[in-house]
Formats: C-alpha cells, structure tokens, sequence
C-alpha cells in the first residue's frame, strides 16, 4: 500500500513538472488553455514590475517637487500648489546637516523646545511637533502664512495662529530665557572682556538695530522703521531687549522709554558699567567714547579704537539674530503687537539656541589679566571723571604691555 501511494504521488508530481515545462515550449502538444495561462502570468508580471517602477517614478518626482517648493520658499517665490505630507514625508527624513541648514540650528534643540512648549499649550488637529516646525519655517524665512500653509498642507489661517500661539507664549515666558547676569556673573564677563580686549569693569554692551516693517507686496510703498534695544554679555546671549514704537528711530529716546534706563543704575554697580557709542548720553553705569567735537588726544583716540572693538559683540549678536531668524529682514506682519511678539520671541529664541549649542562665533580663550581695577568713588564722582580714568587706565597699561 505503501509503494503503491509513493507512485500515485511520483506520477503527479510528473504530470505538474510536464504542465509547467509545456506553458513555456511551443509544441503542438500545449493546449490554447496552457497557453493563456501562460500568457496571463507574463501579463501580472510585466504589471507587476511597472508598478513597482511607477511607484519608485512618484516618490522621485514628490522629494523633487517638495525640494522645488522649499526653495520657493526661502528664495521668496510663492508657492503655487499646496502639498500633503510635506513635514510627515520628508522634513521627519531630513539628514542633520540638511536639519540644521533649514531650520538654522539642531534637531535636538528643537526637540527640546517642544519639550518646553508641551505643558503650555493644548492638543488639537494639528500634532504640536508639526505645529512648531511650522512656527520655526516661518521665522527662518522670508515666506508668507499662504506659502508656508501650501507647503505644510494648512490654510494660511492655520499658520496665522500657530505663529500668534506660540510666540505669544515665548514673549510670556521671555524672563526665563533674557534676564540681567548676576553679581557673579557679571564679573565673569568684565574679566573675559578684560582678558580679550583690555577693557576693564565692563559687563555688557547696548545698542539698537533697525528692523524693516511692511508689507512686502506693495513695492513702492517704503517700509517703517521699528528699534530693536539690546544689551548682550561676551556670550552674545541678550540680557535685556526693549523693542520701540514702530516709525520712532531716535536711539536715545528709545533708551529713555525703556525701563532698563531707570534700572541700569541698580543692576550695575559704581565700579562696573556697560558701552554704548555715541549716540547715548554718557553715565557713569554707560560709558561711551570721546566725541570730535573737539581735537582728541591720541589716548583719547586709543579709548575709543579699544571701546569700539570691545563693543562689536552687540553687532556680532544682532548680526547672529538677522542670520538665523530671516524674517526680521523684512517683518511683514501687519498689527503692532503682531510685530512685538515676533521680535521678542525671536531674541527668546536666539537665547535658547545658544543655551543648548553655544556659541562658534565666541572664541573660549584663557583669561590672562586680574579682575579689572578698583575706581576710588572719593576721587572719580562724575562720568566725565570715570570715562577719563579709565582712559588714562588703559593708555598706562598699554604702557606697561608694551
């Protein structure tokens, strides 16, 4: 019974390895059914293959479309056609070289501000890694709400209140992140000041930049003017900003409102000060350089070459904040308060990004000279006093380098 199953099955197993050599021999012994099914098998395959071919076509031709719309979008030019999945598909792929050219810093520091914005803001359609992708897009370039909702697939109403809701939080939660140094700190700063440049007791630097404001559609429209006051420490992080009145340029008036100028006498000691140019009035808590209204001496003038250098750390952190936050170049949002939250949650920003990668521009040197120089309080009374003290302090220890 045995050998008799082992033939039944050897015979069957035959008669498939015959049908299946048949469908691809052209005898005259292959049936029409053998070669249809023949022919049918061909058919799925040749499908099959196309498929895979279209499939691998569509994805090519999606990266490249998204690509083509991403640099629309930091080249200005608006984007036509609104794509699904743009950040699902290929902002999650991005390589983190590619991250950081587009978003200006790294994926870990994003991920830690989402970490940050979690508790404050509540869940809706829109997951809230997705919604501070959107939220940095916009800062980072110079686009509008209508291209950057086309490229995230949201109407532009969507990205409107993306950027209100999470700026507005930023500009809330700005004392966290941009807050005077402390005593300690302070004299950190005034010794790697002194140790860089030779400038003793200082620890900060103030000026102001001036920020476009206007719709970018009407071209010959000429665009207001808003103040943007900032003191920076030697890290370029902001330890005070003060945003004026959009259409007010007067730097000293701009200072005047602002709360810092009632304050800075109590934040900085009698010893200390912080450097201005010329357009602030001279305190004896903000030094500023000699003026030519009349012939300066030449260790006057050696003053204001080494003040001048040692204040370029206010123009090396706005210069920072300009580069990596696009959109101040041109702030075309159209309500006053819109344009306040902006700046404010962009400095926030700029603050936070140092805070998690520090800063490449800011050369870690070794400190080389002592704490600065005591100002006898007895002797030198008045500003003009104090700014000729140091004067004659820095010409003696040129002096004594050389």
């Amino acid at each position: 019974m045995y050998f008799r199953n082992m033939d039944s099955v050897e015979k069957n197993h035959k008669i498939k390895q015959e049908f299946v050599m048949e469908l691809f021999l052209d005898t005259e012994s292959v049936s029409i059914v053998d070669r249809l099914a023949a022919a049918t098998a061909n058919v799925i395959n040749e499908n099959h293959q196309n498929l895979t071919k279209f499939n691998d076509l569509m994805k090519t031709e999606y990266y490249q479309l998204s690509q083509m719309m991403v640099q629309d979008c930091h080249s200005g030019v608006p984007v036509a056609h609104r794509i699904k999945g743009f950040y699902e598909e290929t902002i999650r792929k991005f390589g983190n070289n590619e991250y950081i050219e587009r978003f200006k810093m790294k994926r870990s520091t994003v991920q830690a501000l989402i970490a940050f914005l979690k508790p404050y803001l509540k869940p809706g359609n829109v997951p809230l890694d997705k919604k501070v992708h959107v939220f940095l897009w916009f800062m980072v370039n110079d686009s509008s709400y209508s291209d950057i909702g086309r490229l995230f697939g949201l109407h532009k109403s969507s990205v409107s209140y993306i950027f209100h809701e999470i700026a507005l939080l930023l500009t809330e939660e700005k004392e966290r992140f941009i807050s005077w140094p402390s005593v300690e700190k302070q004299q950190l700063i005034s010794n790697n000041v002194n140790s860089r440049f030779r400038f003793p007791n200082c620890v900060g630097f103030i000026d102001a930049c001036r920020l476009k404001v206007g719709s970018q559609r009407n071209k010959r429209e000429k665009p207001d003017i808003v103040l943007l006051q900032a003191v920076c420490d030697d890290y370029l992080t902001f330890v005070d900003i003060h945003v004026g009145d959009i259409g007010k340029t007067k730097k000293s008036k701009l200072f005047k409102d602002s709360s810092l100028s009632n304050e800075l006498k109590i934040k900085v000691d009698f010893q200390k000060h912080i450097l201005g140019d010329s357009e602030y009035k001279l305190k004896k808590y903000l030094i500023t350089p000699f003026t030519s209204e009349e012939v300066l001496t030449s260790e006057e003038m050696k003053f204001n070459e080494i003040h001048w250098k040692t204040r370029s750390y206010i123009a090396h952190a706005f210069e920072l904040l300009k580069e990596r936050f696009r959109k101040l170049n041109h702030i075309d949002v159209l309500k006053p308060e819109s344009v306040n939250i902006l700046i404010i949650s962009a400095c926030v920003l700029h603050n936070f990004v140092l805070l998690h990668e520090g800063c490449s521009e800011v050369k870690e040197e070794l400190i080389t000279c002592d704490d600065g120089v005591t100002i006898n309080s007895n002797v030198v009374k008045t500003a003009e006093e104090k700014r000729q003290f140091l004067c004659n302090y820095i010409e003696y220890m040129g002096i004594e380098n050389n």
